[in-house]
């Protein structure tokens, strides 16, 4: 919950060192980030952050009363049909890149243990994909 604040600003300050001028339009989030120490510290920012467990909140209005007032105000932003249409966008953002680095083709999960050694497989499963990608996008001569 509470690296969104430090995640945001990382990537603020990331988008300036490589020269991006154009702002990010939403920054979207899972309601493992709700809280309203984050809603409160990125006011100034376009943020969609699931206050429930996604379904009830990206499909209709969730139960307001099961909501604390604090996060009754981001609750209503992903039961707009703007905001389900972004949010619903989260899972297809996250999760390709996510996936490759979680399980090897034979499903068996990461093969090295340790920080160290995880953070190195998992960097080395995402530059794999990326480049894939990268070579799957090339035009063919």
């Amino acid at each position: 919950m509470t690296a969104l604040v430090p995640m945001v600003r990382q990537v603020q300050r990331n988008c300036r060192a490589a020269g991006v001028v154009d702002d990010v339009n939403v920054r979207l989030a899972d309601n493992g980030y709700a809280s309203a120490a984050n809603f409160d510290a990125l006011t100034e920012l376009p943020l969609l952050v699931a206050v429930t467990g996604g379904a009830p909140q990206v499909i209709g209005r969730p139960d307001v009363t099961s909501i604390s007032a604090a996060h009754r105000p981001m609750a209503d932003r992903p039961a707009t049909p703007g905001g389900r249409r972004l949010y619903k966008r989260r899972a297809a953002l996250v999760e390709p890149g996510a996936s490759p680095s979680c399980f090897s083709d034979s499903g068996a999960g990461l093969h090295y243990c340790g920080r160290d050694g995880v953070d190195t497989e998992v960097k080395l499963l995402g530059l794999v994909h990326n480049l894939n990608k990268r070579h799957a996008a090339m035009p063919t001569s």
